[in-house]
């Protein structure tokens, strides 16, 4: 288990828009009563061997490509160099190799809506007291402008079951990987928006009722972080950039595959 101090964090559920564009699940369907493939069981994944990485700030937006560790990725935006620390090595940063592992145990506990189902994954949690930001900690030019309600205290990665929602046509999938929280700069937890989506490849059929889900092709797992808590630091000394780096958004992205054992 893996903790971490954290002076506050605040939920950013606006960034669920940024990894909502060209999504393959359908959400819509959580309360489908319609019948559903046979998803249960162990599933293998196997990840792309790269990681594609989005980094947005202001209305400029830089892609490079890692591998899936991660590394450092260095850039210059108007004028100015930075360097973001995206190495999956770090505890606080969970790829999305880590947000879905090798090995999923896939659930459909609701008999009457067959569309929803739960997976156990890597999520954080604020062990503290959800509290009023000082004023200094929040606003205009910070992560929480709004001054909303922070967790005060420590913040732990653990393992927590995902909602996840088949299509209504059986044919894809959406899992929801973000923890709700974003960092104030300090340290990395999960955005609201991470996901998982992804194409069942099924045999049989709803009306024989041995209509089953034996691969997972064409997946797409994203995890997304705030800007400040990846920034390596200041090159010029200027002290200048702090605003600038705190309202970037960064997006890992790799590809996918499951079978069924």
């Amino acid at each position: 288990m893996r903790n971490h101090s954290l002076k506050s964090f605040v939920a950013v559920a606006a960034v669920f828009a940024l990894f909502s564009m060209g999504a393959k699940g359908d959400g819509c369907a959580a309360t489908s009563k319609s019948p559903a493939p046979d998803v249960t069981g162990v599933w293998d994944i196997t990840y792309d061997d790269t990681l594609d990485v989005t980094i947005t700030i202001g209305g400029a937006v830089y892609e490079r490509s890692l591998g899936v560790q991660g590394g450092l990725i260095e850039l210059t935006h108007e004028g100015r160099p930075l360097a973001f620390d995206l190495d999956c090595a770090r505890p606080e940063v969970i790829c999305p190799s880590e947000a879905w592992p090798a090995t999923v145990e896939i659930e459909q506990r609701n008999t009457a809506l067959q569309h929803q189902m739960i997976v156990t994954l890597p999520k954080v949690e604020c062990l503290g007291l959800m509290v009023t930001p000082e004023p200094a900690d929040c606003g205009e030019g910070t992560l929480n402008p709004d001054c909303e309600r922070v967790c005060d205290g420590e913040v732990r990665v653990v393992e927590r079951e995902a909602f996840g929602v088949i299509g209504e046509s059986g044919e894809t999938f959406r899992l929801y990987l973000g923890g709700g929280l974003a960092t104030n700069g300090v340290n990395c937890v999960l955005l609201a928006g991470s996901l998982a989506d992804g194409e069942w490849v099924n045999r049989g059929s709803a009306d024989g009722g041995d209509w089953e889900a034996y691969q997972i092709r064409a997946g797409v797992v994203k995890t997304g972080y705030a800007g400040g808590c990846l920034w390596a630091g200041d090159p010029d000394m200027d002290g200048e950039l702090e605003a600038l780096v705190l309202s970037a958004s960064i997006e890992f992205e790799t590809g996918f595959t499951g079978v069924k054992r």
